[in-house]
């Protein structure tokens, strides 16, 4: 029998759209902050009953609505953000549908009370999820606003009995508030429930309160291991804070970008991220950040998804590459040119785990400087070009590192005017002088059992895994020499052929100049057809057909692919694990310094080739308190 067709009534209309707003009390917290934010608050209270269940309650001292638009505002797609096509392609607001109020009072019992700045009294109206309103009635209020949703889906039971325990949607509502109170640090808020306070942050007013609000949201740890970042290049700017390699986790639990103020899920901007730590991160360990990415507005599209969460870019491919390079370049640098802050003692007794947190500490003002490393050092290092026949030649590296290794010492304390060093002592002269003049690492003492280093530095001692740290060395000249000759191809004495989709020959003839560069021959042997006929040398062992698979998939979803690079990166760490100092050899002195001098000028040298930290470091405090001198 056909059916009847009839326009939907407004109430039923409104919580159809609900669903796509409302999925749970924490999407309620997020659209009503969002309001709050947009209005100018500088104070935001949430109040909380039964996981949102019961009650929500969001109150600002933003500007108030004022009584003639009250009613308005509760309205579908009723709001003050857009007024033309082209404000919607550059929104500047976090809300900006308005959507959120009407679908939010369709599935509860909803009031709203308001009072604009310039206003005497605040009004209030109220409605019972049926979209029959009440009429504007004088309230006693703040300047301000204040909602209240009672009973979340009193009127929707099929959507009531998907909710979970008052518990967990505490706990998504908690998660969410903390990424408000990461993204706008110029705002206080205060988050509540059942009556108890849960979290509270004060606006941020210098860089001390800023710090404190770190440590609230984030941990001591994060604020302590983490390097601050401020990148900027035409219209794209990226700033925030950045967790030291050493400071990583087993989930992605600490990881927040935040794209013009908006909290943003994109796997764009997460891929770029994950491969700004690649070379770096012991293997199924995450980073830890907190990214803020400006761009134009109108450069970025946020009308992709009803909550919001998802953006497009309109260059994603340039995005991703600042990105990626913009952190990757932070957390490569070498120790002369790194400033944090040193470990806690809990920390540095935890360096066997796989979550220590190690290096990268405060060790005052660094004296190293990249151009002027002493020669005999760098003589030593000059390691054959890892081309095909390298992995024969490479068990020689190890021996031409401590070749000259005698003299490398006394090269070092000539640059440093006024210090005196001996093979015995490692350092002396007066106290002042010394604080000045010692480098990051401090200078070798001892080997322990022909594994560890032990050195003194300013702030305290220092120990170092010689292998773990000689091999990152070693590893990094390796791709340095790898970056002139990338160009060396080997034929294939047997022509390969690929075969491939059409969308991926595509991608392919889009991106062949780049292959070629990178050392491939390829060529069209038909539609769907690759010939291969060369390949980078250190790659001829490999699985060619599998990895240009694989390259092809990136650079269809972001253009751009890492996995050559892993790939050769991979067998450039095999051979230099085998080309670097072995445990149990005695080194002098001299030998121990001048490996210390040479992590201070490499990049990445906080972490051996596998992710594990390469030294650790207790202060002078630390040290007291583990004898519990002064106590």
């Amino acid at each position: 029998m056909r059916q009847v067709i009839e326009q939907l009534p407004g109430y039923l209309a409104d919580q159809i759209a609900a669903g796509e707003v409302v999925e749970r009390p924490a999407s309620v917290v997020k659209e009503l902050l969002e309001n709050a934010l947009d209005s100018g608050a500088t104070q935001v209270d949430i109040l909380i009953d039964e996981g949102g269940e019961k009650k929500i309650s969001v109150i600002d001292n933003g500007s108030g609505i004022p009584q003639h638009e009250l009613l308005l505002a509760v309205s579908r797609h009723a709001t003050s953000k857009i007024k033309t096509g082209a404000d919607l392609a550059a929104v500047a607001t976090l809300g900006f549908r308005g959507e959120a109020l009407a679908s939010i009072s369709s599935v509860s019992r909803f009031e709203i009370v308001s009072r604009a700045q310039d206003e005497s009294a605040g009004w209030g109206l109220a409605a019972e999820g049926d979209g029959r309103w009440t009429e504007p009635q004088p309230k006693a209020a703040n300047p301000g606003t204040a909602v209240h949703v009672t009973d979340l889906f009193f009127n929707t039971p099929a959507r009531k009995k998907f909710l979970r325990s008052a518990r967990t949607e505490f706990s998504h509502i908690e998660q969410l508030v903390k990424r408000v109170m990461l993204s706008r640090p110029e705002v206080g808020f205060k988050l509540v429930h059942n009556n108890k306070v849960v979290r509270q942050v004060f606006a941020v007013t210098d860089e001390v309160s800023l710090k404190k609000r770190l440590s609230q949201l984030m941990g001591a740890g994060f604020v302590d291991q983490s390097l601050r970042i401020d990148f900027a290049a035409q219209d794209i700017k990226v700033s925030g804070w950045v967790g030291q390699p050493t400071f990583n986790r087993s989930q992605t639990d600490m990881q927040y970008v935040f794209v013009n103020g908006r909290i943003v899920r994109d796997r764009l901007l997460s891929f770029a991220l994950k491969q700004a730590y690649a070379d770096v991160l012991y293997h199924g360990r995450h980073p830890a950040y907190l990214v803020f990415i400006e761009i134009p507005h109108e450069l970025v599209d946020v009308n992709v998804h009803p909550a919001k969460y998802e953006v497009r870019f309109a260059n994603g491919r340039w995005v991703y590459d600042f990105l990626r390079r913009s952190v990757r370049e932070a957390v490569a640098k070498p120790l002369v040119a790194q400033a944090g802050s040193g470990a806690s003692l809990d920390q540095v007794m935890a360096a066997g785990s796989k979550s220590t947190v190690a290096g990268n500490a405060s060790w005052g003002q660094a004296v190293v400087n990249n151009t002027n490393a002493s020669p005999s050092i760098q003589e030593s290092m000059q390691f054959q070009s890892p081309t095909a026949n390298m992995q024969s030649r490479v068990e020689d590296a190890a021996p031409a590192y401590n070749a000259n290794l005698a003299n490398a010492i006394a090269d070092y304390k000539n640059q440093q005017a006024g210090a005196t060093l001996s093979e015995s002592q490692g350092f002396a002269g007066d106290a002042d002088s010394a604080s000045a003049q010692m480098p990051r690492l401090g200078f070798a003492k001892a080997q322990l059992h022909g594994v560890f280093i032990l050195a003194e530095s300013t702030h305290g001692m220092v120990l170092v895994d010689m292998h773990a740290a000689h091999e990152r060395i070693v590893y990094e000249r390796f791709k340095k020499q790898w970056q002139q000759d990338r160009l060396i191809s080997q034929p294939l004495l047997v022509p390969m052929s690929v075969a491939l989709e059409t969308s991926q020959m595509s991608v392919w003839q889009e991106f062949a100049d780049w292959f070629e560069r990178l050392g491939f021959t390829l060529e069209a042997l038909g539609p769907e057809n690759l010939k291969v006929t060369a390949v980078p040398a250190l790659l001829a062992k490999s699985n060619i057909v599998g990895l240009l698979e694989d390259v092809l998939a990136d650079l269809a979803v972001v253009g751009e692919s890492d996995r050559i690079e892993e790939k050769i990166n991979h067998i450039l760490s095999t051979m230099a694990c085998h080309g670097s100092v072995r445990a149990n050899r005695q080194l002098t002195l001299p030998e121990m310094n001048a490996l210390l001098r040479e992590m201070e000028m490499t990049e990445r040298s906080d972490q051996c080739n596998h992710g594990r930290p390469t030294w650790v470091q207790l202060s002078m405090d630390q040290l007291d308190s583990l004898f519990m001198r002064g106590q």
